[in-house]
């Protein structure tokens, strides 16, 4: 008997090992159905009416029509949210109020495949492996969330981007690359 909880206990720790090596960054789409400033969390509510509840990160930021703050986020409002998709708990890390300018803007996770310097167009692929190339433009570009240049940036980072979609052109606006210092 003691064999047996030994081996089931074993079996589930190294499960949830697993499990959290497993958590990935993810993004959600929706609207913010409450917020719980004691518990730091808020409630999504997604296009099919399903809730979900998140956890706010130690460091997450929150950009309301480009301005980045810890604090800014209201019941009701249209996001789209970076999240790492834990075990127990999701937490949020990059949260994108879609009003104002930012109305038709989306959030994307994906890995940089390529820049071209001569066109000025970075190549990205997404979480499900598509690729779309855009225009630097006037893009703000991130590494480790301080300023940098999109020369600092390597093939096969780890980024989040911005992109705003309007009357049928897409628009890089943002490409925060977070590496292991």
């Amino acid at each position: 008997m003691m064999c047996l909880t030994k081996w089931i206990s074993t079996t589930l720790a190294i499960a949830l090992l697993a499990s959290t090596a497993a958590a990935t960054e993810r993004v959600a789409s929706g609207k913010v159905k409450s917020i719980n400033a004691d518990n730091k969390t808020f409630v999504l509510t997604d296009s099919a009416d399903k809730d979900f509840t998140f956890k706010f990160g130690d460091n997450v930021v929150i950009n309301r029509a480009g301005k980045e703050s810890k604090t800014d986020l209201k019941a009701g409002d249209p996001i789209s949210v970076c999240y790492d998709k834990g075990v127990l708990t999701w937490t949020s890390h990059y949260i994108l109020v879609q009003e104002g300018a930012s109305t038709n803007c989306e959030l994307i996770r994906g890995n940089i495949k390529s820049y071209d310097a001569d066109k000025k167009e970075l190549t990205f692929t997404n979480d499900v492996k598509k690729d779309s190339t855009y225009s630097i433009g006037k893009a703000m570009v991130r590494l480790n969330m301080e300023d940098t240049k999109i020369e600092n940036v390597k093939i096969g980072d780890h980024a989040l981007i911005i992109v705003d979609t309007a009357k049928g052109a897409t628009t890089l606006r943002s490409v925060m690359v977070d590496r292991a210092k």
